[in-house]
């Protein structure tokens, strides 16, 4: 969804929150596209050499990535879902309500994979600081960590795809009926 904000009969505060989920949306799955690409080099070992520092680097990606999620999490919370959901009750239809709760589902299996790697890595390098460990078992233990970090990064991507679908088309509706009540 391309939203104008200029293209409506009456710019309005929905119209920022509508632009806001796209622009959120199009960041983390962008930060999280990056981190499973280098999530996937690192499991498969197509560096030909781990480092050290390749894994802190990963890990504060991942940490980043996390925190970017709280804080679009709580900004739906706090400012776009009741308004939604405000809206999808006056209508005679189902509400929206049983697919938020499995998108907030999904969403949490997601941070449940990337925190298992975040996890695994800080164990990893608790092991190299008491003593250096072997380049092989270095990279046994990132496969298996950047494997969780590469399904949560999935996941998320389907949730947001999901997320999108359900959501985008009552903010057309939304936005469109706010253009007829006001031209």
């Amino acid at each position: 969804m391309k939203l104008d904000p200029l293209n409506t009969a009456r710019p309005s505060a929905f119209v920022e929150l509508a632009m806001r989920l796209e622009a959120d949306h199009e960041q983390i799955k962008a930060m999280c596209s990056a981190l499973c690409q280098q999530s996937i080099h690192h499991a498969t070992g197509m560096s030909s050499y781990v480092t050290i520092q390749g894994l802190i680097e990963l890990r504060q990606e991942a940490e980043a990535l996390l925190g970017e999620l709280q804080r679009h999490s709580q900004w739906e919370e706090d400012e776009l879902f009741p308004v939604l959901m405000h809206y999808s009750h006056k209508k005679i239809e189902p509400t929206i309500m049983p697919s938020l709760w499995v998108l907030e589902k999904d969403h949490e299996l997601a941070v449940l994979y990337i925190e298992s790697f975040i996890r695994a890595s800080s164990t990893l390098l608790h092991a190299w600081r008491l003593e250096p460990i072997s380049g092989a078992d270095l990279q046994s233990g990132l496969k298996e960590g950047c494997d969780c970090l590469t399904q949560g990064c999935f996941i998320l991507t389907a949730h947001f795809q999901m997320e999108e679908e359900l959501l985008f088309p009552l903010a057309e509706e939304i936005l469109t009926d706010m253009d007829y009540l006001f031209s």
